[in-house]
């Protein structure tokens, strides 16, 4: 049961979200175009949102350097060239690159928590990179208030002060967004005109460990009856980490700066669209029947079940603030 509950999961993760990318790279059928081949450097690479679009880079031709530790997925892309290195502690192996002579189309910097992080490799790479990719987050805006709000909203801030003690991805905490714009604003900085910042919102699929959108595949292919949030009219974004992927090569392809926001469009997917398809691979890929009981929202928080935390990748859209919850425009 296992390997075939493995292999469901791994077919369920991704569910319904290509489809409803209709305005992705994949969507628009770009992935089909003849492409000049390009040098791009990954800090990082072999994690969660990086090996997509590794391979997507590969498959277009590419040629890929990785920079990393070398001890999150060691065997991975063994063809590829490897520098190894820390970005707090080692950068010694970004300097050798650029004393080389080595050249990048590209630099796309999956590790963007604190600004000084970033911007102590960009130093090292200006002279020899063209774009440098900035992966940040939906958690940037202030808020959730605004249905159909688009990249230009207003962003989460955090005071100099407590902005000065953050000194690692371990430290952020409830500050991540305003955090992450910090990064954006130090890139533009340093390279004016030459970022391209991709916001994803709730990233999904193949070597996620968070559950915080396979809870609901897992859980259906339990059986019985399972709980469905609310009334199952919220809606809900979330983007596959292969067309986050996908899209990343895409901007390095088309040379695209600026500020993108990374997550199916707006309004496209509802809760229950969510948790039904769930049920329904469940029912195909395992012959497991799947009853969804969907219960109110205030009486999920009498019980103290709380959207997101209790209940992943929900939050009711009558929740203050949250009124453009899985509305963010694209």
């Amino acid at each position: 049961m296992t390997s075939t509950r493995r292999e469901f999961l791994g077919q369920a993760g991704a569910i319904g979200v290509t489809a409803a990318l209709a305005g992705s790279a994949m969507g628009a059928g770009l992935l089909t175009q003849k492409r000049k081949p390009m040098k791009i450097l990954f800090l990082g690479g072999t994690g969660f949102a990086g090996p997509p679009a590794v391979r997507r880079a590969i498959a277009n031709g590419h040629e890929v350097t990785l920079f990393n530790r070398g001890q999150t997925g060691p065997d991975m892309f063994p063809d590829l060239e490897h520098v190894q290195g820390d970005r707090y502690t080692d950068l010694s192996g970004l300097e050798k690159l650029v004393t080389d002579g080595r050249k990048f189309d590209a630099v796309i910097d999956t590790f963007t928590y604190v600004p000084e992080t970033v911007t102590n490799a960009m130093d090292i790479l200006l002279p020899a990179m063209g774009q440098y990719v900035v992966i940040s987050t939906t958690s940037v805006y202030a808020s959730r208030a605004t249905p159909g709000m688009d990249e230009t909203g207003e962003k989460a801030t955090v005071d100099d002060a407590t902005a000065a003690e953050i000194k690692t991805h371990r430290d952020v905490g409830m500050h991540y967004g305003a955090m992450k714009m910090r990064v954006e604003e130090a890139a533009e900085q340093r390279f004016p005109g030459k970022v391209c910042v991709i916001r994803p919102g709730l990233i999904v699929g193949e070597r996620d460990t968070t559950g915080r959108y396979s809870y609901w595949p897992i859980r259906a292919s339990e059986g019985g009856t399972m709980i469905g949030p609310g009334s199952g009219d919220d809606f809900v974004q979330y983007i596959d980490v292969r067309d986050l992927g996908d899209f990343m090569i895409h901007c390095i392809e088309q040379k695209h700066m600026g500020a993108y926001n990374g997550i199916s469009p707006a309004g496209a997917r509802t809760s229950r669209d969510m948790v039904q398809s769930a049920v329904r691979v469940a029912r195909k890929k395992l012959g497991v029947e799947t009853k969804v009981e969907w219960v109110d929202e205030a009486f999920l928080d009498e019980q103290g079940v709380q959207a997101w935390q209790h209940m992943p990748a929900w939050v009711p859209n009558s929740a203050e603030g949250y009124e453009g919850q899985g509305q963010l425009s694209t």
